[in-house]
C-alpha cells in the first residue's frame, strides 16, 4: 500500500514540475518574441503592460492551479499514510 501512495505523490510532483517547465517556456518564447520586435520606446511600454495582464491573467491562474491541486493531493496522501499505516 505504501509502495503505491509513494508512487502517487511522485508522479504528481513530476506532473506539477512538467506543468511548471511547459509554462516557463511558454514565458520564455513570447519574451523572446517580443525582444524581436520594434525596439522603440513606445512599443517597449505597449509590450509591456500587454505581457504583464496577459501574463497575469493566463500564467498565474495555471501556475495556481498547479500548485493547488499539488498540494490538496499531498494533504490526502498524508491523511492516508496516517490512517492506513
Amino acid at each position: 500500500m505504501y509502495t503505491y501512495l509513494m508512487i502517487v505523490v511522485i508522479l504528481v510532483g513530476v506532473v506539477s514540475l512538467i506543468g511548471t517547465i511547459i509554462v516557463g517556456k511558454k514565458v520564455n518564447k513570447v519574451s523572446k518574441d517580443y525582444e524581436m520586435e520594434d525596439d522603440r520606446t513606445s512599443a517597449q511600454l505597449k509590450r509591456s503592460h500587454e505581457y504583464e495582464s496577459h501574463s497575469l491573467k493566463v500564467n498565474l491562474k495555471v501556475l495556481t492551479v498547479i500548485y493547488v491541486v499539488t498540494f490538496i493531493l499531498s494533504i490526502i496522501a498524508l491523511i492516508a499514510y496516517i490512517f492506513l499505516r
